[in-house]
């Protein structure tokens, strides 16, 4: 074999760092945000037309003024439609007593997916309670009905109610507002940041140009749900008073996404009830919307950029660079002089291929009308997702390399667009950003509604082999490159044809895939990590012989450089079958051997490192 030189290009260097690596929530996490389930789950029916109420059918904070039915919907995609995506057909278990009350009086049925017990009225209180019973066999769809309701005893038939409560099983009053096994998930994990970008329901919650969104329009805790309530024109989701909440419970510094068309007022208000509530050691990083740049359908904030740029007689380019400014302004304002880059924290954020067509126009137009981009800006950032799967017959094994293939190609791109992760962490140094270059969103993508190839693009989610590329995409093409925040999206989610997005696709079992764990030990403290310039994909750092083989695999390389070296070898699933760590090794010519004589015939993967230089292929065993 042709003796491996690639290390005389790299700098090595030993360094000690903890892992920067934060975490998107939703809303709802799969199996739960809050104790109670109305509060991230706001579906409505009229229950005389069996129509979705509508602005005249609710009150001021969206409870029905109607006999309603509530809707609840935990069935995996797509049930509804007579298939399921999931190989593995995976149920959130939500059986149990729910602990149901309300504000007023009725009669309430469960429709589907459970039986009503125990309903009960207080004339003193006004109050109505009830368990809703859940049996173990429920497929995660409930239809509860409220019928001949009264508001208050004053109130004519069919008033409707307010203060609806659903209690998950075990819990008997929601004063602790988070679900249990969503604080010890997090409490579990050292993430650094959570970015509350779903969790806000950032997208799609604009009004047109040129309305703007007030302070007075905000989401509240006591408003009917967290969740989208378009019935009161609150398109957003959860309240800046949870953010906070869940930000100090854990610890953690907030990323928050602050709504394209807030009001200067409500950008102040929002950023004092930060400075007074939110614990004063953590830090906040400032976003203005999300992907401004992106005109898919949901993300009505690029049309508001638009127009609102067209207005201004700019580019819209222009015009998220003068918005992101704007927010360090009044940002500054409230929080004192100094604060920025230290507690505030603006993020400059674009598509990860646009970084000289969209994220330098943007530094230059700072400089020109407003001064040194790194006195407002701490730092720029775009996704870091990978993906690989779409093509039919494509095994877990082959998942996982494109995978791996997905993350190298991403880390130099002397192409056209030359938007590479080194190339824009070197634009961040150019323009002396004292956060660098961060990622807002990352992992693995394989959704965008397709179901090629669905079973094993799950089955790949779940392997062991995806933690592998989790570790490579965040630690040795991110980290160590020089990256200074990776933030995962998601936390959960379910696994279907439209993303596998979550670490975890319940909170109630984290451990149920190797995702969320990968992170837990990546996370778990201070590591010594060995840095190089430029981790590498490499052709021909090693020789495997025989293929096929029938016994004994020599895998044969030369080293003119110390370095660590291991060997991992993946099955079709994605499980690792042999691991080999042979440790720090000196210079020379090396030998690993893997013995296949009690190996099944068929097709394997291996993946082997030398340093942050790495190489994957296929062998097939036969007798």
């Amino acid at each position: 074999m042709k003796p491996c030189n690639l290390f005389i290009f790299f700098l090595l260097a030993s360094i000690h760092s903890t892992a920067q690596i934060g975490v998107n929530i939703g809303l709802p996490e799969r199996g739960g945000t809050y104790i109670d389930l109305v509060r991230e789950n706001y579906r409505w029916n009229d229950l005389n037309t069996g129509n979705a109420i509508n602005g005249s059918q609710v009150d001021e904070q969206g409870w029905p003024n109607v006999d309603a039915q509530y809707i609840v919907d935990f069935r995996p995609v797509a049930e509804w439609s007579g298939s399921i995506d999931d190989p593995e057909v995976y149920r959130l278990d939500v059986s149990g007593t729910w602990k149901c009350s309300f504000r007023g009086e009725g009669q309430v049925s469960g429709l589907v997916g459970g039986a009503v017990q125990n309903l009960q009225y207080d004339g003193n209180t006004n109050t109505t309670t009830f368990d809703f019973v859940v049996s173990a066999q429920s497929n995660g769809l409930m239809l509860i009905n409220f019928s001949n309701t009264r508001k208050t005893p004053n109130d004519p038939l069919n008033s409707g109610f307010t203060d609806f409560k659903m209690l998950r099983p075990g819990y008997n009053d929601d004063s602790a507002l988070f679900h249990t096994p969503l604080l010890n998930m997090l409490d579990s994990i050292h993430f650094t940041t959570i970015r509350y970008m779903v969790f806000l329901g950032t997208n799609g919650r604009d009004p047109d140009f040129p309305g703007l969104t007030e302070w007075a329009d905000r989401k509240l805790p006591t408003d009917a749900s967290q969740a989208s309530i378009p019935t009161i024109g609150k398109n957003g989701g959860a309240c800046w008073e949870h953010v906070i909440d869940l930000a100090n419970r854990t610890k953690t510094d907030a990323w928050i996404n602050v709504p394209i068309s807030a009001s200067s007022d409500y950008v102040t208000q929002l950023a004092t009830l930060l400075k007074n509530d939110l614990d004063a050691d953590l830090n906040i990083y400032v976003e203005s919307s999300n992907e401004v740049w992106n005109t898919a359908p949901g993300f009505s904030q690029s049309q508001y950029n638009q127009a609102q740029a067209a207005g201004l007689g700019i580019g819209e380019q222009e015009n998220h660079a003068r918005r992101t400014v704007e927010l360090a302004q009044i940002f500054e304002t409230v929080f004192g002089a100094g604060s920025l880059n230290n507690r505030i924290r603006v993020v400059l954020c674009s598509h990860q291929p646009m970084l000289k067509w969209w994220v330098e126009p943007m530094l230059q137009y700072v400089s020109t009308h407003f001064g040194a981009p790194s006195d407002f800006i701490y730092a720029i950032g775009c996704q870091s997702y990978f993906s690989g799967g779409q093509n039919v017959g494509d095994g877990v094994g082959q998942i996982i390399e494109n995978c791996l293939n997905s993350i190298s190609g991403q880390i130099n791109d002397t192409g056209i667009n030359e938007a590479g992760r080194m190339q824009w962490i070197e634009k961040a140094s150019q323009w002396n950003l004292s956060g660098g270059y961060v990622s807002y969103e990352g992992g693995p993508d394989h959704g965008g509604g397709s179901t090629a190839n669905i079973t094993n693009r799950i089955l790949a989610e779940r392997s062991e082999g995806m933690c592998e590329a989790l570790r490579y995409n965040y630690d040795d093409a991110f980290l160590q490159l020089g990256g200074t925040l990776a933030m995962q999206f998601t936390l959960t989610s379910s696994y279907n044809r439209y993303g596998c997005w979550g670490l975890t696709d319940d909170v109630n079992v984290p451990d149920r895939n190797f995702k969320f764990d990968c992170l837990r030990e990546l996370l778990s403290g201070d590591s010594t990590v060995t840095a190089l310039n430029q981790p590498l994909k490499t052709k021909n750092l090693i020789a495997v012989a025989p293929n096929p083989a029938s016994g004994k695999v020599s895998f044969s390389f030369d080293l003119t450089l110390p370095a660590e070296v291991s060997l991992r070898i993946y099955d079709l699933f994605g499980c690792t079958i042999y691991n080999l760590e042979k440790g720090r090794l000196e210079s020379g010519s090396h030998e690993m051997t893997w013995d296949t004589e009690k190996t099944i015939p068929g097709m394997y993967f291996y993946l082997f490192r030398i340093g942050n230089q790495w190489e994957t292929g296929s062998l097939v065993v036969q007798y």
